[in-house]
């Protein structure tokens, strides 16, 4: 199956650019040209197989599909899909940082109730960050 909408497309580039990726990053981890990738944002149907792996690195998938962002933005990941692959654990830690390595570690190591729990709490605290540092009116 392939997604093609020039809207889909614009919003492909505009998760890149959320998550400080470039286009080498992103063809790299999808085992596709640069150029590939760059038809994608411009045009060209993208394949749902790398639409998945784009889900790995931290787009927000429901968003390109949809326009609808549903799971707050926290340091270039979205926080609701945030995955580990570990097939592709090394092409992965190259692009993110120490500090994300770290708490995905974490997760993988929780018992599954425990990480949502703790993804709970997580938003919460984000949530709270982001209305402590708004201004009022």
């Amino acid at each position: 199956m392939k997604i093609k909408d020039t809207s889909v497309c614009l919003r492909l580039g505009e998760e890149r650019k959320r998550l400080s990726l470039n286009q080498n990053k992103v063809a790299a981890y999808c085992e596709v040209s640069v150029k590939t990738v760059g038809r994608w944002e411009k045009n060209i149907p993208i394949p749902a197989d790398k639409l998945a792996l784009l889900a790995q690195l931290g787009y927000d998938i429901t968003y390109i599909l949809t326009s609808v962002k549903l799971a707050p933005q926290v340091d270039g990941l979205d926080a609701a899909s945030q995955v580990w692959n570990t097939d592709r654990s090394q092409q992965a830690a190259d692009i993110i940082s120490k500090e994300q390595e770290s708490w995905l570690g974490v997760l993988e190591n929780l018992a599954g109730g425990d990480s949502e729990r703790l993804k709970q709490i997580g938003l919460a605290l984000v949530g709270y960050s982001q209305a402590k540092t708004k201004k009022p009116g």
